[in-house]
C-alpha cells in the first residue's frame, strides 16, 4: 500500500494479487483454491501452440486457434481449474486440436457429408482387459479418441462436448456411436486396427 502526497490508497499489483494494507486480493483466483486463469494459461501455451502447429503449419492460424481453445476453456474454467494438471492439460488439447481441426476444414473448404452408418450396434466389452481398451483407444483416430475421453474420462454431458468442441448434438451423437463402433471392431481383432 503506498500512498501519495495527499493521503490517497494506491493499490499495487504484485505477483498476481493486488495488495491494499493488509489483505490481498486475489486476482481471478477461483473460490476453491483452483489455479487462475493466467497460470494455466502460463502452463499450457506452450504444448497447445505446438499441437495447433503441427495440424495447421502455419504461426498465425495457430496462434487463433490456441485463443480460440482458451475462449472455450473460459466457459467450463470452474470446472476446470480444480482439476489435476495432466488431466486439465489433456482436456486443453483435446480442444485446441478440434480448434485446429475446424480451422483447417475451413481453410480447405471441405464440406464434410456424413454417410449414414450401416451397422448400428453396441458391444460390450466387459470381457476385455482394462490394458486391452486402453490400447484400443489409442488407436482411434483423434476425433473418436477425444469424444469417447471427454465423454466416458471426464464425465462431461453431450451439451457440455458441443460447446468445448464446437459441434453440434447431433454430430456429438453420432461420433459417439461411430466412435464405440470402431473400438468394438478393435477389439474383435484382437486389438488391431483394420
Amino acid at each position: 500500500m503506498l500512498s501519495n502526497n495527499r493521503g490517497q490508497l494506491r493499490y499495487i499489483y504484485k505477483m498476481g494479487s493486488y495488495m491494499k494494507g493488509d489483505g490481498a486480493v486475489s486476482a481471478a483466483k477461483n473460490s476453491n483454491d483452483g489455479i487462475t486463469f493466467e497460470e494455466m494459461y502460463l502452463k499450457n501455451r506452450n504444448l497447445m501452440m505446438y499441437t495447433a502447429m503441427k495440424i495447421l503449419n502455419n504461426f498465425a492460424d495457430a496462434e487463433d486457434c490456441v485463443s480460440e481453445a482458451f475462449f472455450r476453456a473460459s466457459k467450463i474454467f470452474p470446472e476446470i481449474s480444480r482439476m489435476e494438471c495432466p488431466k486439465m492439460t489433456s482436456l486443453l488439447v483435446i480442444i485446441v486440436r478440434n480448434a485446429a481441426l475446424d480451422k483447417y476444414r475451413a481453410n480447405k473448404r471441405v464440406i464434410a457429408v456424413e454417410a449414414p452408418d450401416e451397422e448400428t450396434g453396441t458391444f460390450c466389452t466387459d470381457s476385455y482387459s482394462f490394458d486391452s481398451v486402453q490400447s484400443a483407444i489409442a488407436q482411434l483416430k483423434d476425433e473418436y479418441r477425444d469424444i469417447l475421453t471427454l465423454r466416458f474420462v471426464y464425465g462431461y454431458s453431450v451439451k457440455e462436448i458441443t460447446g468445448i468442441l464446437n459441434i453440434s448434438a447431433d454430430n456429438a451423437y453420432k461420433r459417439i456411436q461411430r466412435a464405440k463402433t470402431e473400438l468394438g471392431k478393435i477389439l474383435e481383432n484382437g486389438g488391431e486396427n483394420v
